[in-house]
């Protein structure tokens, strides 16, 4: 799914250009940067409360009062704050094509909320297949339709369309797997625990939100949607190593839980060696190649309509393998149930993440465009690496960085050695 997810981006990049492809990437991280209000933590709170058996009636009836509560404080923020900066601030969007992008991505991210009713119930219950089916029926149609819109001659506003299209095909879809299921009436205690397993949660959801939409919001409020779009399309075609980061995390949290309850740190060691020596061995000789040749690969895949998009490519690359080489470590700190260790990290990391853009995008003497958010992701990923790494050692005992060092300095050694070879 994530392939086809890519290779879509490609088409659409190379066929519509970099300034449509950053209008809709920036409208996105615009409507989803207060998205966490849409949840709450509540979905986490749901799955929590089914599984543990408590009574399905009253949780989902409980749920959706919560939710659609939720999805409505949601819009009112969201109105309150664009028309704040509208007409008390006088901040205008780069044109009106921008402002009907926003609101046809806030009516498709509020069709989402309303979609994870359904959903979150299916992953309290553990039907897999309920989750997965209809995820995966709605990406393959959104994919399809920005292909097929961008090869038409559509632009930014049907791309948004697209997306829109895609959630309203698959809803009835959603409400027959759903209409089994028995919805009863409020329950004031039920929603109360609600609450206090999702306070948390939200914390933890707002930073990883903020973190991960801040980027494109504020390249567009400093540059504009070109620039947008060079930076989006460079993390695309690197972002394939986001899956392995991804797939790792959903792999080590029970993995390691599960060691934790037993008191077994060496399996946690022996699982983190074989998968460090797997990521140099395996993923980094890949990541070389594409910085090396990150020309190349933009030229054939994107054009030379993007070439402000090499160096981005090259850099987010190496910024995206540190996050998967320190994936295990994050999941270690989870495994051990530290959970407000990793709000307090991911807090942290919004702050820096974000006065690392600000420096880079409002000092003109650097002048790095987009490349400067790329610095920025490079330096904020390191940072968190060394985190991880401290807090997983220091809490475990049993893990040191010993052979990570080693792995480290092969791996600088043979970037440089092919480096010097292939160029």
């Amino acid at each position: 799914m994530q392939f086809l997810t890519i290779a879509a981006s490609i088409v659409v990049a190379r066929v519509a250009g970099p300034t449509v492809m950053g209008t809709v990437a920036w409208a996105l991280a615009y409507v989803q940067m207060l998205g966490f209000i849409a949840d709450l933590g509540l979905g986490t709170a749901h799955i929590k409360m089914i599984s543990e058996g408590k009574d399905l009636d009253k949780c989902i009836g409980t749920f959706i009062f919560l939710k659609l509560s939720a999805s409505f404080l949601y819009f009112l923020v969201f109105m309150g704050n664009y028309l704040f900066q509208k007409f008390i601030l006088g901040n205008e969007f780069e044109s009106q094509t921008h402002e009907y992008v926003v609101f046809i991505s806030l009516g498709m991210l509020m069709l989402q909320d309303i979609q994870t009713i359904a959903s979150s119930t299916f992953a309290g219950k553990t039907e897999q297949a309920k989750q997965d089916i209809p995820y995966m029926i709605r990406g393959i149609m959104f994919q399809i339709f920005r292909v097929v819109i961008v090869l038409l001659g559509g632009k930014a506003v049907a791309l948004a369309f697209g997306n829109l299209a895609a959630g309203i095909l698959i809803f009835p879809f959603y409400v027959y797997l759903f209409k089994k299921y028995p919805i009863g009436k409020f329950d004031k205690t039920l929603a109360k625990q609600y609450l206090k397993i999702a306070a948390p949660v939200l914390i933890l959801g707002a930073a990883t939100t903020l973190t991960n939409t801040i980027d494109k919001v504020l390249l567009q409020e400093f540059a504009d949607s070109e620039q947008v779009g060079y930076y989006t399309a460079g993390f695309r075609v690197g972002g394939f190593i986001l899956l392995i980061s991804r797939s790792m995390s959903l792999l080590f949290f029970p993995m390691f839980s599960a060691a934790v309850a037993k008191g077994d740190f060496n399996y946690i060691k022996e699982k983190i060696f074989k998968f460090e020596r797997f990521s140099f061995l395996f993923i980094l000789p890949v990541v070389i190649l594409i910085t090396l040749y990150a020309e190349d690969v933009v030229m054939i895949l994107l054009g030379d309509q993007y070439t402000p998009s090499i160096k981005i490519m090259a850099i987010v690359t190496v910024a995206l393998f540190l996050d998967v080489f320190n994936t295990p470590y994050g999941n270690v700190i989870t495994g051990l149930g530290k959970f407000k260790l990793v709000a307090v990290i991911s807090i942290a990391n919004l702050m820096v993440y974000a006065g690392l853009l600000l420096f880079f995008l409002t000092n003109k003497e650097l002048d790095h465009g987009s490349q400067g958010v790329a610095y920025s992701l490079l330096i904020v990923n390191t940072l968190v690496g060394i985190t991880y790494r401290y807090f997983s050692t220091r809490a475990t005992k049993v893990i040191d960085n010993k052979m990570a060092i080693k792995f480290i300095l092969y791996g600088i050694l043979n970037y440089l050695i092919c480096w010097y070879f292939f160029s």
